[in-house]
């Protein structure tokens, strides 16, 4: 039974191939156009990244020595590639750059640039740390005890350190120690009353003879 069962499957398979081939062709045709745009796709997205890439190391190229030139090339870098991934690490570049040329300004306006786009980014918790050392240097220090004390429990090791010694600083720069002895006042003496003159001696009235 298998036997002659055999050329009717060749038989009938043939047939079917011959009725559907032009399906098949076109189906092929589809698969070889989704492959090409697929290897087009990435192929662009590779030579777009590598673009973009360069354009971070051509910062770091240029031999520029001013802090403020740096961080604002940086600056440009995240503008310009904007929505791509090089993007996030340029402005956080910047403002770490803004912030060794202390110019805490800036620095504190790119540091809440960076959180504001990239609130689950790669940096997020450098970039709250930033922002709140150039809180303390402007004067808002109960602002930045509290980023200091909610990154203390940070799992990022580097990042709990950091926060918690800038935390201790803090804490002491705000509440100065209240128990430090006062120094005793310093008694002033009180200098003598001057005595006033004795009275000359009445002279004695002559005898009357």
């Amino acid at each position: 039974m298998s036997e002659s069962s055999e050329p009717d499957i060749l038989f009938h398979g043939a047939e079917w191939f011959d009725q559907n081939k032009g399906k098949l062709l076109n189906g092929a045709l589809v698969v070889i156009l989704a492959v090409g745009a697929y290897l087009w796709f990435t192929n662009n997205q590779a030579a777009s990244s590598a673009a973009s890439e360069s354009a971070l190391f051509a910062v770091q190229n240029e031999g520029l020595t001013n802090l403020v030139e740096i961080a604002g090339a940086y600056s440009g870098v995240s503008n310009e590639q904007a929505g791509k991934p090089v993007a996030e690490r340029a402005l956080i570049l910047s403002a770490r750059t803004w912030l060794e040329a202390a110019d805490y300004d800036m620095a504190q306006a790119a540091f809440k640039n960076y959180i504001g786009k990239h609130e689950n980014g790669n940096w997020v918790n450098e970039a709250e740390l930033g922002q709140a050392i150039c809180q303390e240097i402007k004067g808002d220090v109960a602002a930045a005890i509290r980023t200091y004390q909610s990154l203390t429990n940070n799992p990022d090791v580097a990042v709990q350190s950091r926060a918690t010694a800038l935390l201790e600083a803090a804490q002491t720069k705000l509440e100065p120690l209240v128990a430090k002895p006062k120094p005793a006042p310093v008694l002033q003496p009180v200098a003598p009353k001057p005595t006033p003159p004795a009275a000359p001696p009445a002279s004695a009235a002559p005898e009357n003879k």
